[in-house]
C-alpha cells in the first residue's frame, strides 16, 4: 500500500537542503518511511495488545521506536 506519493517525498527532500531530486530519491525514501513505519506500527500493536487494548496509544508508538 503506497501511502506517500512521489511529489509529497520530492517536497520532504528538498525541504531538507537538496535543490534537485532524482525520483528514484523520491521513491526510495517513500518505500523505506512505509516499511520503517509498517515495523512501528507491528510493534506498536503488540504493546496495545499486551495492555489489554485495540486503541494504539501514542505512548506505545513512542514506545515501539524508543525501546
Amino acid at each position: 500500500m503506497k501511502c506517500f506519493s512521489l511529489f509529497e517525498m520530492d517536497d520532504l527532500i528538498r525541504s531538507a537542503g537538496a535543490e534537485r531530486v532524482d525520483e528514484r530519491a523520491s521513491k526510495k525514501l517513500s518505500d523505506l518511511l512505509e516499511d520503517k513505519g509498517s515495523a512501528i506500527l507491528e510493534r506498536a500493536r503488540i504493546l496495545a495488545d499486551h495492555a489489554g487494548r485495540t486503541k494504539i496509544t501514542k505512548e506505545d508508538v513512542y514506545l515501539a521506536v524508543n525501546v
